[in-house]
């Protein structure tokens, strides 16, 4: 096997590495999303234990680039791909632990001084926005595809909008101690978004090599 022919095939099993992570991230922020919606104390315990996995397919990840860079000492677009490939685990692993602060909060404490938590319809939807972007962001990662990041940017307005009137609102209608921990569950759903939008700035890093800002 020929050494460019040999680094394509480490190239791609590197994209595989993130886009695995990528799809175990989705799925336990959709069952924190669903754990919230029904009260499941049960399925919120399996997201918060399943936490440790994904920190270690993260590090896995990074230890895979630097081996890359180290062995191969890629340059132009090659090295954009590994380096984007680091960040964008990096920003997965944060998502992930979006959707464990999001379970313990449906888990509760025991000396909590509350019951279980009742999510308006709205909180629900926007934790449901937020993985359809998560999602779409690893789609364009998965194949190359620029269109898709408009989309992104698109949905990240409606995100950031939804998020503001939630706030208000729950802010007016609930009270302590189930608000604060509802404003917090909704702060992780924006930032959901927010990381991934900061993923798409990587894939266009990967493309053009240019470096934009499309969290403003």
């Amino acid at each position: 096997m020929r050494p460019r022919e040999h680094f394509d095939q480490e190239l791609d099993a590197l994209r595989n590495q993130v886009l695995a992570l990528g799809q175990t991230v989705s799925s336990a922020l959709d069952r924190a999303i669903t754990a919230l919606e029904r009260g499941d104390r049960e399925l919120a315990q399996a997201v918060v234990d399943g936490d440790e996995a994904v920190n270690k397919a993260q590090t896995a990840i990074e230890q895979h680039a630097v081996h890359l860079i180290a062995t191969q000492q890629p340059v132009a677009r090659d090295l954009r791909r590994i380096i984007a490939a680091i960040a964008i685990g990096y920003e997965l692993e944060r998502i992930a632990d979006y959707a464990k602060s999001t379970a313990k909060m449906v888990v509760g404490s025991p000396n909590a001084n509350r019951g279980p938590l009742s999510p308006p319809a709205e909180l629900v939807e926007l934790g449901k926005i937020a993985r359809i972007n998560l999602d779409r962001t690893l789609l364009a990662f998965g194949d190359g595809s620029s269109e898709a990041i408009k989309g992104i940017i698109e949905q990240e307005d409606e995100i950031d909008h939804k998020y503001k009137r939630l706030k208000q609102a729950l802010v007016a209608q609930l009270t302590p101690p189930e608000t604060a921990d509802l404003l917090f569950i909704a702060h992780n759903f924006e930032r959901v978004s927010d990381r991934a939008l900061n993923m798409a700035e990587k894939m266009i890093f990967i493309n053009s090599g240019d470096q934009v800002e499309l969290n403003d």
